[in-house]
């Protein structure tokens, strides 16, 4: 969820001492206690580690409070200082290191006076919270009661007068660590995107034996009264309905569910999947339970009947995701700088709006998450959508798109907008408009839409073929793919992508059209005019890399010659790499990225009872973005890349700070290399320099993980970015289309908001030295990871 008014971290940067907080014998280091409280969530132990680490590396000091606000309320070896190692090799786990338990004495006055009174004779009066809506609502409790619960102590003798003049407030930043997804303040709570991968891979696997037998299965999810989960998962897991507290379905819903089963089935789907979470309730309050869903469909569908599974506790278990671990991350080291600083603020909620830090006001984010409730009480599911944030209410209308089979009308729930209507001049030109045209145009027949696949493969990209496939369908407008990238464009083969055969392809790895690299080049444009003209195509969304760019370059500067090119032509971002402009991400990075991570937890439980030194590889060529981001997710010492220049000095120096490491407790050091950093300093060279200087303390093994980076199974978030991405490039076709308008464009987001950029930018938008954008977003985490992952030494 987003909040309503946030506000840019405040950015204290690093003092020049330590961090100090007054006290009778002088400046003392300034106390930071850490708790995680309420449900546990995948990527909760992230957080800790960069709260921790941020504040000893800031000056300051950081308690653990075991068992989240019992803990607290207990006092005693429930609260214990930390130290830099003490949080090492927690990246991977799950749950939290911390424990957590639910505190009934905390809601009383006398259990928060007692949780006062054992932080304040700790010397804390800053303190990180990680936990859901009840745990930051306490939190904001304790602060504001701070003062009287200080004098009430005093009063009593259990606290000195002393202590209430040396801590006279409470700093509290709160950071949500929820599956739910359910709270104001940040767009993705710590934990979601984890369980979106356990469910999805549930779905993945249920797809299969579903279709064997043709059967529906009915899978609960858990949403008590978010239905986040469910939403996401319905389309990255290709489900057939979905049924959420956001969008309760009206009366005789069961008729239009069926209704829309038996249409699937009839177009030639032979599984069927209906998602319901835990919360959904009909338009008058009622339960709508799996289990009766499940009832319902075995006895109106008949065949094999239906088969309900509650996927329960399993959502939050197991290893975070890449991105539970990076974000986290960057959540947890703006929460220590924020409790490092002075003033007497109110508790904020540390949240992540398009992988940008910002602050809410706790009471702000309390507010707009009771709104969110009060609205479904009363009906208003509209605003409950939009309460939710904008890509739970885009996507809320792409499921009714992709789920519906063409020709049948009607839907579960409400009557909504089709996204590419939604889409429709929401997104921005950043300045410049599209190329011209004489105004609206009408089309005597179905639009037909090519696509086609170039560049490196991507995960992914079969996701964005079946997007764009379901959601042109309910326009009447055919998708027509272009097998064999960019070489087929110019002879073949083309053919029509029907709405039933891209059924599977949500999660189908690798690109099922080919994929090549390479570039249009401009004496065979003339050939892919005949092809489009043959092909009576009307518009061209092109999904790749680079090359997929720089070949709708030479498409756009040939229409002049051809008019059987001046049609709009669209590029979606398609690469591991993220090196391309016009966009924060694109699709595929992020599974490149949970498969990199994935590498390196078993390079490091490999040498768990050895002293070893790794030095790894990762692909990205010109961008440094996944070694970077690598590097957050996996705990990496070091980082090396392309954006940075690699010189002797750097070297002798990390192989330095690691001998000493060694030399100490240290048992094992991790650094990664991007493929492209340096043509002189390679993995091998770097191995060398690191095992010669590091003599009988350590050895060292370097690793190059290749080609596996561009496979695999494309992770939810890949999914739901390829969905997004391809609604917008259906929509830009639809407009220009409508308006008369030609030319290329390329498509994005940017900030969270979908963006398209005119072709002519696309020179301009890149570095001069390399192909990658000459801003990239993710480059300003470098402080962060030197901060948290990156320090030889304890502080």
């Amino acid at each position: 969820m987003t909040s309503t008014q946030p506000r840019p971290p405040s950015g204290h940067p690093a003092p020049v001492g330590p961090a100090r907080a007054s006290g009778a014998d002088g400046p003392r280091p300034a106390r930071v206690g850490i708790l995680t409280s309420g449900g546990d969530s995948q990527g909760m132990n992230a957080a800790v580690r960069a709260v921790v680490r941020t504040t000893l590396t800031l000056g300051g000091e950081a308690f653990a409070v075991h068992e989240g606000w019992a803990g607290a309320v207990a006092g005693g070896a429930q609260i214990r200082q930390l130290g830099w190692d003490d949080v090492a090799g927690v990246l991977h786990r799950g749950g939290t290191v911390l424990g957590t338990a639910r505190c009934a004495e905390f809601r009383d006055r006398a259990g928060r006076r007692a949780a006062a009174g054992n932080l304040v004779r700790r010397g804390i009066d800053r303190l990180v919270v990680i936990g859901g809506d009840g745990s930051l609502r306490g939190a904001e409790e304790l602060r504001r009661e701070w003062p009287t619960l200080l004098d009430e102590l005093v009063a009593s003798g259990e606290v000195s007068g002393h202590d209430r003049l040396s801590h006279p407030r409470l700093r509290v930043a709160g950071l949500v660590g929820s599956i739910d997804n359910d709270m104001a303040g940040t767009e993705m709570t710590i934990g979601a995107d984890s369980a979106l991968h356990r469910i999805c891979a549930a779905l993945d696997g249920l797809r299969s034996t579903a279709a064997s037998h043709q059967r529906t299965f009915v899978v609960e999810v858990m949403g008590r009264h978010c239905g986040y989960l469910a939403l996401m998962a319905a389309v990255a897991g290709g489900a057939d309905a979905a049924l959420v507290p956001e969008a309760p379905p009206a009366e005789g819903w069961q008729d239009l569910l069926v209704r829309r089963l038996q249409a699937s089935r009839a177009a030639g789907l032979r599984d069927l999947i209906v998602i319901v979470a835990e919360g959904a309730v009909d338009r008058l309050g009622r339960p709508v339970r799996s289990a009766d869903v499940g009832t319902l469909l075995t006895e109106r569908l008949g065949g094999e009947g239906s088969r309900v599974t509650v996927l329960g506790h399993v959502q939050r278990g197991g290893r975070p995701s890449a991105y539970d671990r990076w974000m986290p991350t960057l959540l947890g080291h703006a929460a220590a700088q924020e409790v490092l600083g002075d003033g007497d603020l109110p508790a904020v909620v540390v949240g992540v709006r398009s992988n940008r830090v910002t602050l809410t006001p706790l009471p702000e984010a309390v507010r707009a998450v009771d709104a969110v409730r009060e609205a479904a009480e009363k009906g208003d599911f509209d605003v409950a959508r939009a309460a939710r944030g904008r890509s739970f209410a885009t996507l809320s209308a792409s499921l009714e798109d992709l789920c519906t089979p063409p020709g049948l009308l009607g839907a579960v729930g409400e009557e909504r907008p089709t996204a590419a209507t939604a889409l429709v001049g929401g997104a921005s030109t950043g300045g410049q408009g599209p190329g011209g045209g004489d105004g609206a145009q009408p089309v005597p027949r179905a639009r037909r839409v090519g696509v086609l696949h170039a560049g490196g493969p991507a995960p992914g990209m079969n996701a964005v073929v079946r997007a764009l496939v379901r959601s042109a369908a309910v326009g009447g407008t055919r998708v027509v793919g272009v097998v064999g990238s960019v070489p087929a464009l110019v002879s073949g083969p083309v053919r029509e992508l029907g709405w039933a055969e891209v059924d599977d392809w949500i999660d189908l790895p690798g690109a099922e059209l080919g994929s090549r690299r390479t570039v249009l080049r401009a004496e065979d444009a003339g050939r892919v005019a005949a092809t489009v003209a043959e092909h009576r195509l009307d518009a061209l969304v092109l999904v790749g890399g680079i090359e997929a760019y720089r070949s709708a370059a030479v498409l756009d500067a040939a229409a002049a010659q051809h008019p059987a090119l001046r049609l709009p032509t669209v590029c979606l971002p398609a690469a591991i790499d993220n090196n391309l402009p016009g966009t924060d991400l694109s699709v595929g990075a992020d599974t490149a990225l949970n498969t990199v991570v994935e590498a390196l937890d078993r390079l490091r439980s490999s040498a768990s009872a050895a002293r070893r030194c790794f030095v790894v590889e990762t692909m990205g060529g010109p961008c440094g973005y996944l070694p970077m981001m690598a590097g957050m997710a996996a705990g990496a010492e070091r980082v090396y890349l392309p954006e940075d220049r690699i010189t002797i000095h750097r070297l002798a120096r990390d192989a330095g700070q690691m001998t000493e490491a060694f030399a100490g407790d240290r048992t094992q050091w991790l650094a990664i290399r991007g493929d492209q950093s340096s043509a002189s300093y390679t993995a091998d060279v770097l191995a060398r320099i690191f095992e010669q200087e590091g003599g009988d303390l350590f050895d060292v093994r370097q690793t190059v993980l290749g080609h596996v980076q561009q496979g695999g199974v494309p992770t939810p978030f890949d999914r739901l970015l390829a969905t997004r991405l391809a609604q917008v490039a259906l929509a830009e076709v639809d407009r220009r289309l409508a308006a008369g308008q030609s030319g290329a464009c390329l498509v994005g987001e940017v900030g969270g908001r979908p963006t398209v950029t005119p072709i002519d930018r696309l020179e301009v938008e890149l570095d001069d030295r390399a192909d990658r954008p000459r801003r990239q977003w993710w480059l300003e985490l470098r402080t962060v990871h030197e901060r948290v992952g990156g320090r030889a030494a304890r502080a």
